[in-house]
């Protein structure tokens, strides 16, 4: 359905969605509604960390809109360094979960769909980076960065697939090595391409 702009519309209706946009996320942080801010945010926050780790890293990275082998099913990754690691962007406010909607499918099938939603498989991504606005939903720079290794967060009960949320005991282990770990990750990739 397309709308009939007659001219009292035209300045009713914006040339384009940033305002809109804007408005919702105003009207979101009005009302406190930290579970919508979250979705809204999801997106930017690729970007965010996209431009976190250009500037606070020796690594550089880019977005990855194309939706890496064009499998809408496959969740793969959001960023992806010069080096060839690929990294997973998730905001998170509450528990740093992992789970992900995707269409449960024949490859999808037992372990993989055991809860209704689908785990990560440990080879989708290399780190999963988390933005954590500690409930400041205004400030990017007043977020925390985590960068966890995929390989840290593997289910040993369902070997191959992630658990489906990052236990305490984990992430402590991360807070505030974000840079370190993006380093030596992206060291280990240059030395597999040699």
């Amino acid at each position: 359905m397309s709308i009939m702009k007659t001219s009292n519309q035209k300045e009713r209706i914006k040339e384009d969605w940033t305002s809109y946009v804007d408005e919702a996320y105003r009207g979101m942080l009005k009302e406190n509604d930290t579970r919508e801010l979250g979705k809204l945010l999801a997106q930017a926050n690729e970007y965010l960390q996209r431009d976190w780790i250009n500037f606070n890293t020796s690594l550089h990275v880019t977005a990855e809109t194309l939706g890496n082998d064009n499998d809408k099913n496959r969740s793969g990754y959001d960023l992806l360094s010069s080096e060839g690691l690929r990294i997973q962007s998730k905001f998170r406010s509450g528990a740093l979960h992992l789970e992900c909607t995707r269409r449960i499918s024949k490859k999808n099938i037992g372990p993989a769909s055991a809860s209704g939603h689908v785990p990560y498989g440990v080879d989708e991504a290399d780190v999963f980076v988390f933005t954590r606005p500690n409930g400041n939903y205004e400030d990017p720079e007043a977020a925390e960065i985590l960068a966890i290794p995929a390989i840290a967060l593997e289910d040993p009960e369902h070997p191959g697939f992630l658990k489906r949320r990052v236990p305490k005991k984990i992430y402590k282990d991360y807070i505030g090595k974000a840079k370190e770990v993006l380093e030596e990750l992206e060291r280990e990739k240059q030395n597999e391409r040699k």
